[in-house]
């Protein structure tokens, strides 16, 4: 049994031991305050990290909407640009509508058939009969005198094309009678024969009735001289109202061969006109091709193709001399410059005192003479 002494002395101790547990030492404090920077700085580390992921989240979403405005602006142009090649489209095609109906009087008549060589003279050729049944039905038969556009084909490729007037609806089913003049301006340079290798494409067109034309030619090669010296004398439009009958039409680019004497002579048809008359005055417009049939002619005849070739060489020449004439007085120009530059580089000459002052002693001496 303890004494009541001995017992006060143990509660004493036990309270004693239990304040020490509950007193923070001075590690443990330096400990909290230790953890707490910590927790600080991770707060801080990660409230840092969101504000960077939402400006990255920002930046993103500006970007993807500068890209989305960027294509729809693109795409805006593209569709402004597709409606705009559309109405200029459009409008081509209704312009080409309103050339094909002048063309045609709204008759679409239209064939692409092989041709065979016809012996006839002048520039008609021959259909078969669908044709007959085809424009008759169109009503071009009752239009007047017809014309037809000839297109002289390689594949799709159109390598020449002339005009011409229909004979006789006589030819085979599928192919076009070809007299030898009208082929000789689809081949030209190649040979009438070079036509048996084309397809011709017929199509009906409706050439305007003028009171008055032009047509401007050029001989071909020489012209109209005999070994390309001697002139020889032709009387040109009496040849040409020989050649061109039985034609019905003349088209820029044409070739016309023709006879006088024996001799065979081509000519170039290099344009055509109408006049048309405006008040008192008659005014001359250009033409792809022509009418013959009830029209006074007028023909301009030009230097040849040889004459027409020198003279362009000749003045071809003269600019050359020009030019070279101009470049010599401008390295002259050049040379004269350069010679005052350096001339202005130099140094001045140096002062002589005593050949001034010569002058000055036999004006004193001439005054004291005196």
């Amino acid at each position: 049994r303890l004494t009541p002494q001995r017992q006060s002395s143990s509660s004493s101790a036990a309270a004693a031991a239990a304040a020490s547990r509950t007193r923070p030492s001075g590690s443990s404090i330096m400990d909290a305050f230790t953890d707490f920077g910590s927790s600080e700085r991770a707060m801080e580390k990660e409230r840092k990290e969101r504000q960077e992921a939402a400006r990255k989240k920002r930046a993103k979403e500006r970007a993807a909407a500068e890209r989305a405005r960027a294509e729809t602006l693109r795409l805006d142009e593209v569709n402004a640009r597709r409606r705009a090649e559309e109405a200029v489209a459009r409008e081509h095609e209704a312009a080409a509508m309103i050339e094909e109906n002048r063309k045609t009087g709204g008759i679409r008549f239209c064939e692409v058939l092989r041709p065979t060589a016809t012996s006839s003279n002048g520039d008609r050729i021959t259909l078969p009969v669908s044709a007959l049944e085809t424009l008759t039905n169109l009503g071009a038969i009752d239009a007047g005198p017809m014309a037809f556009e000839l297109c002289a084909m390689r594949g799709d490729t159109v390598v020449a094309s002339t005009h011409a007037g229909v004979a006789e609806f006589v030819a085979g089913e599928g192919t076009v009678g070809i007299p030898p003049k009208t082929a000789l301006s689809l081949t030209r340079e190649n040979g009438p024969a070079s036509i048996s290798g084309m397809m011709i494409r017929v199509k009906y067109v409706r050439l305007g009735n003028h009171f008055k034309s032009f047509v401007r030619l050029q001989p071909r090669g020489h012209g109209f001289h005999k070994n390309g010296e001697e002139v020889v004398n032709i009387d040109i439009k009496t040849v040409l109202e020989r050649e061109l009958i039985g034609h019905t039409c003349i088209t820029t680019g044409d070739w016309l061969h023709i006879r006088h004497e024996k001799v065979s002579y081509d000519l170039k048809v290099r344009s055509l006109g109408s006049y048309s008359t405006l008040g008192d005055a008659k005014q001359l417009e250009s033409e792809e091709a022509i009418f013959l049939v009830n029209t006074d002619l007028e023909v301009d005849i030009m230097p040849s193709e040889t004459a027409e070739a020198e003279a362009e060489r000749a003045v071809e020449a003269a600019k050359a001399a020009e030019a070279e004439q101009e470049r010599q007085v401008q390295r002259a120009l050049d040379r004269i410059k350069r010679a005052e530059a350096l001339h202005n580089t130099l140094p001045s000459e140096p002062h002589d005192e005593r050949a001034a002052a010569a002058p000055a002693a036999q004006a004193g001496g001439g005054g004291g003479g005196g």
